[in-house]
């Protein structure tokens, strides 16, 4: 396990290909799920909040889209029938994104929405694992978070693009880097260590640009949808807290530190501290391994590894960020060989986000933080022994 020397080429492949054709069994399952086959409406995903909110807007209603009374009959109108209901507690500025989406029908919609961010990862990725050929691509599209997020509709493909993309970005082209990143923050509990990773690597230009590509976002939304699109933003903001305040959200949904301590049994309040605690260290080791600037895609690795730890609020399907440490990883350890323990590490952290979410289903527990913490800590060592 130290060398993991068993862990070559030929065997990479082959387990890839055992473990693709149950990824490939699961997402046709789900397509039989979301064709409403089974006893459930069709397009029954978080997709739909993402589908229906764009069509209020279409509509001339964007500010109903976080009205819960509205946005869950648009849900309805959609599917045809009731379904469960799917909130939506993302900015105005993430509903310019989603807005194409309204043009098309409900499941086509979906289809074109995973392509499309799917697509937009691997474009951002092919350079970070040069030569990584099929199996780079096969490893990234059927990695067990990047299956649950396609299966949920979801929009990490989305995010860990912009921040692959900015990794390649910091370098040479500042203004496109720091687009990157001021677009990220349409999900900002993943954007928590983007400003003191910047200012530890003194991105001035970075920092400047994404400052105003981000004013140039909420600009564009007021023009589109006017403040009260805003305000009601604004005023739906404090139900997202509420539900995880109250326990409604059961805790091994979650993949924080926090949620893995609230699944073990620890009381809310120690779990909440040790979140705290975790979160500090994450932004003080990120912080001080980039005071000396190591590079556009080291700063974004690190960033993305240590994301999931800063934050309560992160998810199953937002481990796809892992995709960049591991792609980081991965390209350096292709160029100048892994060190020790790093190969079983990659890969163990490349399974783990599937297996968190099946002991979450079957047993409750949420093991979430722990890939993202190794991933980290191998980040964090490739920096210092750099």
């Amino acid at each position: 396990m130290r060398e993991a020397a068993w862990l070559n080429a030929e065997r990479v492949r082959a387990y890839g290909l055992g473990y693709a054709v149950f990824a490939l069994w699961v997402l046709g399952d789900t397509v039989v799920g979301l064709l409403g086959w089974r006893d459930m409406p069709p397009g029954d995903a978080d997709f739909l909040s993402f589908f229906a909110a764009a069509r209020l807007a279409l509509e001339g209603r964007p500010e109903a889209a976080w009205d819960r009374a509205a946005h869950a009959l648009a849900q309805t109108a959609a599917q045809g029938t009731p379904g469960r209901y799917y909130a939506f507690f993302y900015p105005p500025t993430y509903l310019l994104i989603c807005l194409p989406l309204g043009l098309l029908p409900l499941l086509p919609a979906f289809a074109a929405w995973v392509a499309a961010t799917a697509g937009a990862l691997l474009a951002a990725l092919r350079a970070w694992v040069p030569g990584g050929g099929w199996v780079a691509v096969m490893l990234a599209l059927l990695a067990p978070a990047s299956v649950i997020n396609a299966t949920h509709g979801q929009n990490a493909f989305l995010t860990a693009a912009l921040l692959a993309a900015a990794g390649l970005a910091l370098d040479r082209r500042p203004a496109l880097g720091g687009a990157a990143l001021a677009t990220l923050a349409f999900k900002p509990q993943l954007g928590l260590l983007v400003i003191p990773a910047l200012l530890a690597a003194r991105r001035w230009a970075v920092l400047a640009w994404a400052t105003a590509t981000g004013l140039g976002w909420v600009a564009l939304s007021l023009l589109a949808f006017g403040p009260e699109a805003w305000w009601a933003f604004l005023a739906r903001l404090p139900d997202a807290g509420a539900a995880m305040a109250s326990g409604d959200l059961e805790a091994w949904k979650l993949q924080s530190v926090q949620a893995m301590a609230l699944t073990f049994g620890i009381p809310r309040g120690v779990a909440t501290a040790l979140q705290a605690a975790v979160a500090l260290a994450a932004v003080a080791a990120v912080a001080w391994s980039l005071r000396r600037r190591p590079g556009g895609r080291a700063e974004a690795a690190a960033i993305a590894a240590g994301a999931p730890l800063v934050t309560p609020f992160v998810f199953s399907y937002d481990l796809v960020l892992l995709l960049v440490p591991l792609a980081f990883l991965a390209g350096e350890g292709r160029r100048g060989g892994f060190l020790p323990w790093e190969k079983a590490g990659v890969a163990l952290a490349w399974l783990l986000p599937g297996v968190s979410l099946g002991l979450g289903i079957h047993a409750g527990i949420s093991l979430g933080p722990l890939p993202a913490a190794m991933l980290l800590l191998l980040v964090l060592r490739r920096l210092r022994a750099a």
